[in-house]
């Protein structure tokens, strides 16, 4: 049997800001139950902890250095092949809604939205903004609709803002921070939506995917579902009542010390004092505890509402009768270091906050239930296991008849997590590789992650980070320098040059001797 697919996914959620990652301050009781019935991984790893180069790995299964996409306002090229397309290709029903930010938000820089072309842009506010895109283009990257949603709260177009303001006459205006009200600590980008619950985007995303799933009565096809929400994404500006869901008195500040900041990269002190341009933000970091209090307390409220959109598909799902026959993933493009060592959303940080992730697989009957699992998981991995439980190839282009070369390597970089899924076998992969190319300040980043250790290289520098997991598992004290050190470092960044040679394409695959 060819099993049905609902991929939840999340915009910068956090591996603990879930109720059975630990964290007894959120109420996350559907995805709790996700959890209770498959198989959650404590340690899944983004292969780029931005939000283009993520989704775009997510897609390709593909490293962010082979599809292209190494930061943010990189579109990711028409030509490469996606698992969307593979499962079309073999009679699956595609179908996205929510966040897609597979093609740039904005127009490039010195353009006018009118001297684009709205079919490679076709996600850019300006050119939706100026009525030159009224929907995305059919299929999109492998998915036979889209119902897309761009932004992020006040910062909203595509379907959704068309909808809402054919809901309500005021509606682009109730999203924006005025129209609200104000927080108790007034932190930054904090606000009381005025948008009713009923119209929220978080609400809008489970509509739509009910309202898909509710389509599949009767059809014999399999299909994909690709559920993307765009919170807890700053800015955060829930509806009522998730502000008034979670006390900020009673919110436990973030993991830091002081001094840490005069070990870690210089870049680190700057964007704490001043206004750095990153990939995630611009503002310093440096707030008052009563602000950063507020800030989580308003993410996890609107993480207990795309909880409560989680519950209304999964009842979809199992109202329809599909449930048994659906692989339910729920995960996050990213995390937020959430004030975590004097940081807030992302930028180029390599530490838990942003890198570590969400990741549940449930299937009834098919997968263990109820499994905490330790072992290392990564973004790369998520393609390949979607396409091994589909019974669907890789999309590896020309291919000879028979290989010229049976020592090739595998064609995508990821392992399939079936095996752990199906308890055979304890963990597919004893390291991780994340990528982080930061524009902005020149950066490029790579990081190798093992079961015990952390080790973050940057490029042309002699600085980096180095973190002994077991001993220091809050990444507080940065072994870079020590002497003590010196040989364990060595090993690992040997380590990390192997994994990067092996993790390189194997695509296009050789068709001959020469």
């Amino acid at each position: 049997m060819r099993p049905n697919f609902v991929c939840f996914i999340t915009d910068q959620q956090r591996a603990d800001h879930w109720g059975g990652a630990g964290s007894n301050a959120i109420q996350t009781p559907n995805i709790d139950r996700l959890a209770a019935e498959g198989v959650a991984f404590d340690r899944s790893y983004v292969a780029n902890p931005v939000c283009m180069p993520a989704r775009a790995t997510l897609f390709t299964g593909r490293t962010p250095r082979k599809h292209g996409v190494r930061t943010n306002g990189i579109p990711l090229a028409w030509e490469i092949p996606t698992i969307t397309e593979a499962l079309r290709q073999a009679g699956y029903r595609t179908h996205g809604v929510g966040k897609m930010h597979l093609r740039p938000f904005e127009a490039p820089n010195g353009y006018e939205p009118g001297e684009l072309d709205p079919a490679e842009f076709p996600e850019s506010r300006p050119l939706w903004e100026a009525g030159r895109v009224k929907g995305l283009p059919q299929p999109y990257y492998g998915l036979e609709k889209v119902d897309f949603a761009g932004g992020h709260g006040a910062w909203a177009w595509g379907d959704y803002a068309s909808w809402l303001n054919e809901q309500h006459p005021d509606g682009s205006s109730l999203l924006q921070p005025e129209a609200g009200k104000k927080t108790q600590f007034g932190a930054e980008q904090s606000w009381i939506s005025a948008v009713p619950e009923e119209l929220h985007c978080s609400t809008w995303v489970g509509d739509r995917a009910v309202e898909f799933l509710k389509g599949q009565a009767g059809r014999s096809e399999p299909f994909f579902l690709w559920c993307s929400f765009p919170d807890p994404h700053h800015p955060y500006g829930p509806p009522e009542p998730w502000p008034s869901m979670y006390d900020p008195a009673e919110v436990r500040l973030p993991t830091r010390r002081e001094g840490e900041l005069d070990e870690l990269a210089p870049h680190f002190r700057r964007v704490f004092e001043e206004a750095v341009p990153l990939a995630g933000r611009r503002a310093p970091t440096k707030i008052g505890d009563d602000q950063m209090r507020e800030i989580i307390a308003l993410t996890y409220g609107m993480i207990s509402l795309v909880d409560k959109n989680v519950g209304r598909v999964m009842k979809a799902l199992e109202e329809g009768g599909r449930r048994e026959e659906t692989v339910v993933v729920f995960m996050s493009d990213h995390g937020d270091m959430m004030g975590d060592h004097w940081m807030l959303n992302k930028g180029p940080f390599q530490f838990d906050g942003i890198c570590r992730i969400p990741l549940i697989w449930a299937w009834p009957e098919r997968f263990a239930a109820g499994v905490v699992t330790a072992t290392l998981a990564s973004q790369l991995d998520f393609a390949p296991t979607i396409l091994d439980l589909a019974g669907v190839p890789i999309p590896e282009g020309s291919v000879p008849r028979r290989p010229e070369a049976p020592e090739m390597p595998t064609a995508w970089p990821g392992r399939s997590l079936r095996p752990v899924l199906e308890g055979k076998t304890a963990d597919v992969r004893d390291a991780v590789i994340i990528e982080n190319d930061e524009d902005y300040l020149g950066l490029r980043l790579r990081t190798l992650v093992t079961q015990d250790y952390q080790l973050t290289v940057y490029g042309g520098q002699e600085y980096g980070e180095l973190f002994d997991l077991k001993e220091d598992p809050g990444q507080l004290h940065n072994l870079w320098d020590s002497t003590k050190h010196r040989e364990l470092k060595r090993d690992l960044q040997r380590r990390l040059l192997h994994e990067l040679i092996e993790t390189d394409s194997a695509l296009p695959r050789r068709l001959c001797h020469a």
